[in-house]
């Protein structure tokens, strides 16, 4: 997540991560000799004047102090089930012994927390940015799952749903400091401007969709809209680039006249170091895809119609990690406000989520990742066993005449439960 700003040939380029940079320093296209933007002194540089950027020019890797990774989840379309995903990743690579921290990003609708059984946040992001706490690490939440914290939104406070660019800039900034191997961001719906730089920011970026024809359109569109705004910002300053980049046969909605890729040829032909740098950004934007709600074996041909688009018509490499599958105990977990993966650590989508983690996520071997998915669900049968249980619809009211609502409740069922209020707990939050 650490960027730059890049100075060549007297045109500014970025921002630029440090593997982007990499990957520019071994074909040749950036040196020690071009500048760089640095931060703290508000001047341009020489790149080997900057203590973090000497590494890229070497021929090895070097061994550097272990990073945490920040993965953000997002997609178009609402309802695809985003926040069940990025819950039950946090609880999966927690079961493997990750220090893991839930970020929930949905800055005008946060319900992550309900998810994790939290009805009653102690701190949120309310406190960040109104500089009642300091920093993220004050906010983090623990939760019912070991290894596992929570920083949690404040739904329903006027906003912070759009904040002020330099409080944006502060959370990018304060992300790298929060005290987790994993990080995941758990984005809003849609494609606005904070959720597309908070995707672009992170070092990862997963798109969940679900089979439907419109999910699947507002998933392709939400991958298009993050490269634009990509190559936007790589070249803010190169007029000539931007022109293309803006022309109706590229931005206009359906399918592009003009390719990614036949943009790029058009720049090479007149300017062919920022051609390099182009091709630089396609080939560093490798966003990956999951397939939710999977009913049947055929809906996995949906994933691979995105893959197929981005590549034609974007010029990216979608890594398609796989599937869950449609599953009853999910939506039964939802309603009980316990996770699925230990609502029923057996269930089929509990058993897709293990092999995507573990075989596509984590890269590990067939033969690794089902002895890890074995020991997964052990875990997870043991976390089921503390988990609390909040049993809100056992705690409901009984329904009667005495109540309040009577008069105008559509749902009366006297003797029972209330099948509205058992949601009481939830709205005094």
């Amino acid at each position: 997540m650490n960027t730059h700003f890049i100075r060549v040939d007297d045109k500014q380029y970025g921002p630029f991560s440090r593997h982007e940079l990499r990957g520019l320093a071994k074909k040749g296209k950036f040196n020690t000799a071009d500048y760089v933007w640095h931060h703290d002194n508000s001047e341009w540089v020489h790149a080997e004047q900057l203590k973090e950027l000497r590494s890229i020019f070497s021929e090895e890797i070097p061994h550097e102090l272990v990073e945490n990774k920040v993965i953000a989840i997002g997609g178009g379309k609402g309802g695809v089930g985003k926040s069940v995903f990025s819950s039950a990743l946090g609880i999966s690579l927690a079961s493997l012994e990750r220090e893991v921290v839930l970020v929930d990003a949905d800055l005008g609708g946060a319900n992550l927390h309900t998810m994790m059984g939290i009805l009653e946040p102690e701190y949120t992001f309310f406190d960040f940015y109104t500089l009642n706490r300091d920093s993220l690490n004050d906010i983090a939440l623990e939760t019912p799952i070991e290894k596992l914290r929570l920083i949690s939104g404040a739904c329903g406070t006027l906003g912070l749903a759009n904040p002020k660019y330099s409080q944006k800039l502060r959370f990018i900034r304060e992300l790298k400091s929060v005290e987790a191997e994993y990080i995941l961001l758990d984005l809003g719906a849609g494609s606005s401007y904070n959720v597309i730089d908070f995707f672009l920011a992170a070092d990862e970026g997963i798109v969940v969709t679900n089979p439907d024809p419109t999910s699947v359109q507002e998933c392709y569109n939400f991958i298009k809209i993050c490269l634009m705004r990509k190559l936007k910002r790589a070249f803010h300053g190169n007029k000539q680039v931007i022109e293309l980049l803006e022309k109706d046969d590229v931005t206009r909605p359906g399918r592009m006249k003009m390719s990614i890729p036949t943009v790029l040829e058009e720049v090479r032909q007149f300017d062919e170091r920022a051609a390099d740098f182009f091709q630089q950004v396609l080939e560093s934007f490798r966003p990956k895809l999951v397939v939710n709600m999977l009913i049947n074996q055929e809906d996995v041909r949906e994933g691979v119609a995105i893959q197929a688009a981005a590549a034609d018509l974007l010029g990216i490499d979608v890594d398609y990690l796989g599937y869950i599958s449609y599953d009853e105990n999910v939506r039964d977990s939802v309603r009980e406000l316990k996770p699925f993966l230990l609502r029923d650590p057996k269930s089929k989508a509990s058993g897709d989520m293990a092999r995507l983690v573990h075989g596509k996520l984590l890269g590990k071997s067939v033969f690794t990742s089902l002895w890890q998915k074995r020991k997964m669900q052990k875990i997870l049968e043991e976390e089921k066993k503390v988990y609390p249980d909040l049993q809100l619809a056992e705690k409901a009211p009984i329904c009667s005449l005495k109540c309040f609502y009577w008069n105008d409740c559509e749902y009366q069922n006297g003797g029972h439960p209330c099948t509205i209020r058992h949601l009481e707990p939830i709205f005094k939050t």
